[in-house]
C-alpha cells in the first residue's frame, strides 16, 4: 500500500497574526520555522511526504522538498485536503495533518501508516483525546476530493467506523495557532 503524508499548509494564520505574530509556519520554533519542524519529521518516515499551500506563501514553498508543494486557492481545510487528495490521487491511502504541529513525531507518524494498512480509516489517540495524523486508504477518495470550506474531514471520520491508534505522543495534540502557543511549545 502506497501511502502519502499530506501537510495541510495552507492556512491564513489569523489567530497567530492577531496575538502579534506573523505567519506561524514560519515562526521561530529553536531556530527553525515552525513547519521545517513538521515537515523534517514527515520526510524522517520514508513515506512520499507533500505540502499543501496557497500561491502567494512563496516563504512556505522555500521550505517545502522540490516537487512536494501543492497549491491551492484554500478557502478553508476542506479546500486543501480535496486538492492534496486530488494531487496524489495515485496513493491507496493519505495521512493528513497539520503544518503548525512541530512536536508531532516519527514513530506516531510511523504507527498510524501502519494501522492504516489494517483498516480503512485511522486516527491517532493520546489519553483518550482524538487527534493528528489521521489516515484515510483509497476507499475514501470521493468523499475527500469533494471537501471545501472550513469543515475538514470531521464528517468523513464521523460517516465511518474510525479506528483509534493509541499513542503517548502528545504531540499528536499540540498546535500553534498564538504567539502564546509558541511561547509555551518553545519550552518544552
Amino acid at each position: 500500500m502506497r501511502i502519502a503524508i499530506l501537510v495541510m499548509a495552507a492556512g491564513f494564520s489569523r489567530r497567530f497574526k492577531a496575538s502579534g505574530g506573523e505567519h506561524k509556519l514560519l515562526a521561530s520554533l529553536n531556530g527553525k520555522p515552525v513547519l521545517q519542524h513538521t515537515l523534517e519529521h514527515a520526510v524522517a518516515t520514508g513515506l512520499d511526504v507533500f505540502a499543501v499551500t496557497r500561491p502567494e506563501d512563496t516563504a512556505i514553498h522555500a521550505l517545502i522538498p522540490t516537487g512536494r508543494a501543492i497549491v491551492c486557492r484554500s478557502a478553508g481545510i476542506g479546500d486543501s485536503i480535496a486538492a492534496g487528495v486530488k494531487a496524489t490521487a495515485a496513493y491507496d491511502g493519505w495521512l493528513i495533518t497539520l503544518g503548525d504541529m512541530p512536536f508531532l513525531n516519527v514513530e506516531s507518524l510511523l504507527a498510524v501508516a501502519d494501522a492504516l494498512h489494517r483498516a480503512p480509516l485511522v486516527r491517532a489517540e493520546v489519553e483518550g483525546v482524538p487527534g493528528h495524523p489521521v489516515g484515510f486508504q483509497r476507499a475514501f477518495f470521493s468523499a475527500l476530493a469533494s471537501l471545501s470550506g472550513d469543515s475538514g474531514a470531521r464528517a468523513v471520520l464521523n460517516s465511518a467506523p474510525c479506528q483509534a491508534v493509541t499513542l503517548v505522543d502528545k504531540g499528536c495534540l499540540l498546535d500553534i495557532d498564538t504567539r502564546s502557543d509558541l511561547q509555551r511549545s518553545a519550552a518544552l
